[in-house]
């Protein structure tokens, strides 16, 4: 199956992000171009395996052939996935935002089941640096607000909402969940026009449209997910068997 993927590289290519369009969520990272195109493949598949565990019919993508469709080499873009290329500005139908839409349900299911499944209290710092799984909650839930608001306008509640989040601590699962009906309930009602619209920002600022909106959305929060399930490998690691003293 063929993938046209998006480059986005900071300086001297040492750093850079892909995007998929095609698959919105499906994105990976790389120290150089050569070796983030490489992980392209694996991240394809993992996503391919998200959405057919929520029960979306999804082709087998073997084999996939990548295609370099835009790649972005500027000195302010560090690599961190903040452009707009060309298929953002494609205007989303009512059906296909819908399908974005339960796939940020899934997302953020497991998201939490990410979260929950962590070794240490939610709001402490794992001793490898980062931000403690509290952090992050609150730090997705702030993204997707501002993702929403500087596309379809400022909405109303979203610092009381992630403000809720911060305040939870251990227990931040019901404001979580609060915070996210209020922000999915302005996406559900996107008009046609919103949908099309393409928003210009002035030279050096990226255009905001809806789709790009919902992907930046959907690959953020799937970031995050594979940073939690991460640290949750990492810290069920068998200890290796120490050496005998004498």
């Amino acid at each position: 199956m063929r993938f046209d993927i998006y480059l986005e590289s900071g300086p001297q290519h040492c750093k850079t992000w892909v995007s998929v369009p095609g698959l919105p969520g499906c994105w990976t990272v790389g120290p150089t171009t050569e070796k983030a195109i490489e992980n392209a493949r694996t991240a394809i598949q993992e996503r391919v395996t998200f959405l057919r565990r929520h029960g979306e019919t999804v082709p087998d993508p073997e084999p996939i052939e990548l295609v370099v469709a835009e790649h972005v080499i500027e000195r302010s873009l560090l690599g961190y996935g903040q452009h707009s290329f060309a298929a953002d500005l494609d205007p989303l139908s009512p059906d296909e935002a819908g399908r974005l839409l339960r796939w940020a349900v899934w997302s953020r299911e497991e998201l939490v089941a990410a979260a929950r499944a962590q070794k240490l209290p939610l709001v402490e710092r794992p001793p490898s640096g980062g931000r403690s799984a509290a952090a992050i909650l609150s730090h997705v839930a702030g993204a997707e607000w501002s993702y929403v608001s500087s596309t379809l306008g400022t909405l109303s509640g979203g610092s009381a909402a992630i403000a809720a989040i911060e305040r939870a601590g251990e227990d931040p699962w019901a404001a979580l969940a609060a915070e996210r009906e209020s922000l999915m309930a302005r996406l559900r009602a996107m008009t046609p026009e919103e949908l099309a619209r393409v928003t210009e920002r002035g030279e050096g600022r990226p255009a905001r449209t809806a789709r790009r909106m919902l992907r930046r959305l959907l690959e953020h929060e799937w970031e995050h997910v594979l940073e939690l399930r991460a640290r949750l490998q990492h810290a069920t690691r068998e200890p290796e068997t120490a050496a005998p003293t004498r």
